[in-house]
């Protein structure tokens, strides 16, 4: 195992311990600006999952969809297990996503990155990958809860060398990153208490 996910796998057991206990509201507020766009979703895709926190919160606003849940940690996805029974989840890496170019018939209409991206070893070649599971005018989100210099000061204060240097990028530099990638840019929220990238692939060409 790398360090980015030993660290991760001994950190599940305490993880939603940790959590405030206005987490799921926090998440709801968080996911409210998306919500007629997630309405109309088919498959989505949720990067670094975690303990499952989001899953349930997706479910109640996108019931009909297909949600595929991922992370990098087993012991993560196993808390996620016994938090949502019936999720689908897969132990991978983001960058080595499981999927064909097209599956779930078309792609995935919606990949979420919620707390995770700066724990990509490889953004763009992470951003490669979602791109390709995505469907034509699919669209990307990632997003935090709280602000990049809040993020990346609790980052820099962990102690262990595999992910303190996880920080997150300006959202101007990554909305660079993304366009050119071949993402269309639609919001970049850089503030002192949320941080969101949306972008969106090209619709395809008739």
């Amino acid at each position: 195992m790398d360090g980015r996910r030993v660290f991760f796998e001994s950190l599940a057991e305490r993880w939603d311990a940790e959590q405030p206990p206005n987490r799921s509201e926090v998440l709801r507020r968080m996911l409210a600006p998306y919500a007629a766009d997630l309405r109309l979703a088919r498959a989505i895709l949720e990067v670094g999952t975690g303990t499952g926190a989001l899953i349930p919160l997706l479910h109640a606003r996108v019931a009909a969809a297909r949600l595929v849940s991922i992370d990098l940690a087993g012991a993560m996805l196993q808390r996620a297990r016994e938090r949502c029974p019936d999720a689908l989840l897969i132990q991978c890496d983001v960058h080595r996503l499981p999927f064909p170019a097209g599956s779930f018939e078309r792609g995935f209409d919606w990949v979420i990155c919620h707390n995770s991206f700066p724990h990509f070893s490889d953004p763009f070649s992470a951003a490669a990958d979602i791109a390709r599971a995505l469907c034509c005018g699919g669209h990307l989100l990632i997003v935090h809860d709280l602000g990049r210099e809040q993020v990346n000061a609790i980052h820099r204060g962990i102690p262990n060398r595999f992910v303190k240097d996880d920080l997150l990028p300006g959202g101007v530099e990554l909305a660079g990153m993304l366009a050119r990638r071949g993402f269309t840019i639609l919001q970049v929220e850089d503030s002192a208490s949320r941080y969101a990238v949306h972008a969106q692939m090209p619709e395809c060409s008739s």
